[in-house]
């Protein structure tokens, strides 16, 4: 399969925000965009709820403030901490089937 480049111009707040979360996710950025564009080829739509909204509002003004992007990182933190998925080796197939239920 040959492959191609693509190139797109995104605020850099808006894409070290979106990075951030495709790390703690596994994926890196180029994954996840190779992810967007595959499922939109092999479903033929868009998989986002893009629609015409004339009562748009927009995010608060402090929505992305470095304090608050701290607090959600730490919730995150605090929440992979405490989940039993820490405990689980997914190496191993009984690990997998207790992950999948």
């Amino acid at each position: 399969m040959k492959a191609i480049q693509v190139s797109a111009r995104v605020d850099p707040n808006i894409k070290e925000s979106a990075q951030k979360v495709f790390e703690r996710q596994g994926l890196d950025m180029a994954t996840a965009i190779k992810m967007f564009i595959t499922k939109t080829a092999y479903e033929q739509q868009i998989p986002l709820s893009v629609h015409e909204n004339n009562s748009f509002h927009a995010y608060p003004d402090d929505w992305f403030s470095e304090q608050r992007v701290t607090n959600r990182d730490k919730i995150t933190r605090l929440a992979l901490e405490k989940s039993p998925i820490q405990d689980l080796d997914l190496a191993q197939k009984e690990d997998r089937e207790a992950f999948m239920q």
